[in-house]
């Protein structure tokens, strides 16, 4: 296989890993009295700062941005990264978290679809066939199963499946920006625009800062550099050498790691269907690579 396209799988494996610690760190902020959308907001201002402060000291190039392409960067931080974010959580809000994740997974199949579309990228039966398991098996993976845990409403739908859309937007737009910038940049000005955004809920939150605990603290930074920071960073930079299609389905590893780690450190129960879908997203993910592995051999 071609060690670029490895290297770019492992990382966006790393990336999902992270961020399947997300809901396991933001019910323990919850738990400490913060609201998520404060949390979301805190979240996006922290790691802009973080990122800035570090690229200012080391990178100062990559605060250097085309005119004709900011835009782009103020459309990528709305829509890919803070309406993102905020539309999963009303979809966890109004439906449940299990409801929500089998939504917010639909992303593969819509890259398949929109990669063919703006990407011209080609899309064979096989990566068809691996979106298919890992939306099935990423479904059983959450408990999608558990008729009794799930409830629905319009509302939440909606936002499910635009949180999708918009996760959507956030993988091809990273493609297009890093034909040009670094993914220092793409996350930085990602993260700033959205920081922007929710700046009034922050403004709002003031008063209540000094009334965080030390542990809701290092919950927030650890959500901010960990999750936020690290995983993007990680995904951006291997979306260079990967396209869109396989970069979204290996990203399916994440409710994988959300289960798991749920799992082991929350102790709650894995069940057999959870182990089935748990094999089946992870034979899709074994199609992407083996069949990268196949074409790379052929040439």
């Amino acid at each position: 296989m071609n060690i670029g396209a490895m290297k770019s799988y492992l990382l966006i494996a790393s990336a999902s890993i992270l961020w399947g610690t997300m809901g396991i760190l933001a019910k323990l902020a919850f738990a400490e009295g913060i609201e998520p959308l404060a949390l979301i907001a805190l979240r996006l201002l922290v790691s802009s700062t973080t990122l800035g402060v570090v690229l200012s000291l080391f990178n100062r190039k990559a605060f250097q941005i085309q005119r004709v392409d900011v835009l782009w960067f103020l459309g990528f931080g709305a829509f890919a990264i803070a309406f993102q974010r905020v539309s999963y959580f009303y979809s966890v809000d109004l439906t449940t978290p299990a409801v929500a994740a089998i939504l917010f997974f639909t992303y593969p199949v819509f890259v398949v679809i929109f990669s063919m579309i703006f990407l011209s990228e080609k899309a064979s039966a096989s990566t068809f066939l691996a979106a298919v398991l890992t939306l099935f098996g990423a479904s059983l993976a959450v408990r999608a199963y558990d008729l009794g845990s799930l409830r629905t409403s319009f509302g939440g739908i909606a936002f499910g499946l635009g949180s999708s859309l918009l996760f959507v937007v956030y993988v091809l737009m990273t493609k297009k920006l890093r034909r040009t910038y670094s993914h220092y940049t793409s996350t930085f000005f990602g993260d700033v625009v959205g920081a922007l955004l929710m700046s009034p809920i922050i403004i709002l939150s003031i008063p209540n800062l000094n009334g965080f605990s030390l542990d809701l603290w290092i919950l927030i930074i650890s959500i901010a550099w960990g999750p936020s920071l690290l995983a993007y960073l990680l995904y951006s930079y291997a979306m260079k050498q990967c396209d869109a299609v396989k970069g979204s389905i290996i990203g399916v590893v994440e409710p994988i790691s959300a289960t798991l780690f749920s799992t082991f450190l929350l102790m709650e129960k894995l069940e057999l269907l959870q182990v089935v879908g748990i094999i089946t997203a992870l034979t899709g993910v074994a199609i992407v690579i083996s069949r990268k592995a196949s074409g790379s051999r052929s040439r």
